[in-house]
């Protein structure tokens, strides 16, 4: 496995060495999806374009200064206008309109390391999440890289508790109620200038 994933890894170490210069421009698309006592459902919402600037540190070696990636509470669509309402209501969009995922610096390098260490066709990215005032650590799966000379794609995967950010799930009467978890998918695409 980790043959077919060294050329995914070392074209995209490719990409970035010497990275003074390089920008790339990225955008997502994140689904999320979670259970109810009457029935599972699912949404979608785009991410705000975004940014990773490529340039040498301090130590002489390439790294992408991360991004904070944002979405808009919003725009977020589960396809019911209802559902749509209560969801906003629950993340207090009217004082938070926002939710973003805060990056570190990647370490190209360092990516490579972990995935000869691993010897798997998956990673994981590390970020936090804030939503409203709370901020937590989350560890996404990565999987489903692309690479070509012109752009990079990859999927992310991780859940989230609504608890553990002081969200009250929506209820309907006190009977249908929102489970606590949520799964997200982010399928990422940065394109090189």
């Amino acid at each position: 496995m980790l043959k077919k994933i060294l050329p995914t890894v070392l074209a995209i170490l490719l990409l970035v060495t010497s990275a003074d210069a390089m920008v790339l421009d990225g955008r997502c698309e994140v689904r999320f999806f979670g259970k109810s006592t009457l029935h599972d459902f699912d949404g979608k919402v785009t991410c705000q374009p975004f940014s990773l600037h490529g340039e040498t540190s301090a130590s002489g070696g390439d790294v992408l200064r991360a991004p904070v990636i944002s979405i808009l509470v919003n725009e977020m669509d589960t396809d019911i206008s209802g559902r749509n309402k209560k969801m906003q209501a629950m993340f207090e969009s009217d004082r938070f309109p926002t939710i973003q995922g805060k990056f570190t610096d990647l370490d190209p390098v360092a990516v490579l390391q972990q995935l000869k260490e691993g010897g798997e066709t998956a990673g994981h990215l590390a970020f936090d999440l804030q939503i409203r005032e709370t901020s937590k650590p989350v560890v996404a799966s990565t999987r489903d890289f692309l690479v070509t000379p012109e752009q990079i794609s990859f999927r992310m995967e991780f859940s989230l508790s609504l608890a553990d950010y002081q969200l009250e799930p929506a209820s309907i009467l006190g009977l249908i109620r929102v489970d606590d978890q949520v799964r997200v998918e982010v399928m990422v695409v940065l394109n090189r200038h």
